[in-house]
């Protein structure tokens, strides 16, 4: 497991709207026999504060797990659709993730993933989603 600087670029599309959150943090990058694991902890800015993070990269699956106070696991597979259950402080809820699009250019050194997928709640439309995340081992 090596120490590593992370830089997340989130970007969420409504038909209204568009938000674009740049997030950097220290965690900790390693390849294992399960893939590549990207692990960091959120705070209040960018999500929920003593959350841990935990992403783990095989080929186009993605799986991100956050812990509680709002527990969730997003798996983001190209050309696939999944379904979750997403926590939150005031309660969960089923949502689905559809994949467009995954490039994961990570590698032993670091390196690069990004992810392009709808959200819906009960099959209606949420937002478009990229997520651009770097790493870079210390």
């Amino acid at each position: 497991m090596n120490n590593a600087d992370i830089t997340i670029i989130s970007v969420a599309k409504t038909e209204e709207d568009r938000d674009e959150t740049e997030f950097f943090t220290v965690g900790s990058f390693s390849e294992e026999e399960k893939g590549f694991v990207i692990r960091y902890s959120e705070n209040a800015e960018i999500g929920y504060e003593s959350c841990h993070v935990t992403i783990t990269v095989k080929g186009e699956s993605v799986v991100i797990e956050r812990s509680a106070p709002a527990p969730s696991i997003l798996t983001v597979e190209k050309g696939k659709k999944h379904h979750c259950i997403y926590g939150t402080p005031y309660g969960d809820f089923a949502m689905g993730i559809n994949a467009f699009e995954v490039k994961n250019e990570l590698s032993e050194k670091g390196g690069k993933l990004y992810l392009r997928y709808s959200i819906d709640i009960n099959s209606d439309f949420v937002s478009e989603n990229e997520l651009n995340i770097n790493v870079k081992i210390n």
